[in-house]
């Protein structure tokens, strides 16, 4: 293992690696290569948060999208889709359930939704926040405009989670409609980083056209913009869109570059996401293995989970995201974390 401990290393003493040597980190991953790279990481995140996770719960407000990205199942021309908006009710009720269950940080989602506008959600936030004060409120809502962002940086969201795309154009192209790019995206990154957001970002393995290179670029520019909060997520065809047919990113990649994003970024919030449950058993619980620190968990809603199609659930509890809580917190008590 020797260059590639190296690199890990290297990795581990600076922060980061030359495009040449991620690159060469993430073409010849192996199995000794991944379990030296996980104790690093982990290492790495003990020393940072002493082995304590964090339970985010996520609250899907509703499936109305005006965009028509080509990998999402919410785009606006899938006609197939069973649309809803929450109503206060439901989601005071959903935060409610998340309390009760220890959870630190609601995740307030959607489609980029016009009629949850910037009004509604700052209602919103603030009915929440003065029933669950000392919870983290993070949004992720799509593009909006600055004054939005501001408004609803002042009312109690503490992060925003915005997915640069893919940091080489010629991808983004491929994977997004033409009326948006990867210099809009960084532009309102820029904005909720001036605002002072804890910046969230994403990446997608193994979407369509991906190639090694571009997953460099991708934590590149993760890096240079100091991101807070990462999910690190596998692809998952959606039922109606262009790339419904095409495979299902490799879980092991996406662990694999969660520990690699650890090192890069030790004080970043890192989410072990349920998407992982869909192409990896325990998918979560390794995650935290590797240096993520934050467990993401959707409320148990058949309904809700099914017509949120971001991309394709399959039947049963663990594929819809219908946590038993209890027994996945004990699976990660069994493993030395602390919640």
């Amino acid at each position: 293992m020797g260059a590639m401990s190296n690199l890990v290393n290297k990795l581990v003493a600076t922060g980061n690696l030359e495009e040449e040597e991620l690159t060469e980190l993430l073409q010849f991953r192996n199995e000794e290569t991944s379990q030296y790279l996980y104790e690093q990481a982990q290492m790495i995140c003990n020393k940072k948060k002493n082995k304590k996770v964090e339970i985010w719960g996520r609250i899907l407000l509703g499936n109305f999208c005006k965009n028509d990205c080509k990998m999402c199942g919410l785009q606006r021309g899938n006609r197939f889709v069973k649309r809803y908006r929450m109503d206060m009710d439901h989601i005071l009720r959903l935060c409610h359930d998340f309390d009760a269950q220890g959870v630190k940080g609601f995740v307030l989602e959607s489609g980029n939704d016009p009629l949850l506008g910037e009004e509604k959600i700052a209602e919103i936030i603030l009915a929440i926040h003065s029933h669950h004060p000392k919870t983290k409120i993070i949004l992720a809502l799509g593009e909006k405009n600055e004054g939005a962002y501001l408004h609803w940086k002042t009312v109690g969201a503490v992060g925003y989670l915005l997915a640069h795309g893919s940091a080489n154009e010629n991808h983004f192209k491929k994977i997004y409609p033409a009326n948006t790019s990867f210099l809009l995206k960084k532009q309102h990154q820029w904005q909720l980083r001036n605002i002072e957001y804890l910046l969230g970002d994403e990446l997608l393995v193994g979407i369509p056209y991906q190639t090694v290179k571009d997953v460099v670029d991708d934590l590149r520019y993760m890096k240079e913009q100091g991101v807070n909060i990462i999910d690190i997520r596998t692809f998952m065809p959606a039922l109606h869109t262009v790339f419904e047919r095409e495979r299902s990113g490799n879980g092991d990649m996406a662990i694999y570059i969660m520990a690699i994003m650890r090192l890069m970024l030790p004080n970043a919030y890192i989410l072990a996401d349920p998407v992982l449950e869909c192409v990896k058993k325990n998918g979560r619980v390794q995650a935290l293995e590797a240096g993520a620190d934050v467990l993401l968990v959707d409320a148990p809603e058949a309904d809700i989970l099914s017509s949120y199609c971001v991309y394709q659930r399959k039947s049963g509890r663990m594929q819809l995201g219908l946590d038993d809580l209890d027994q996945l917190k004990m699976q990660i008590q069994e493993k030395g974390f602390q919640f």
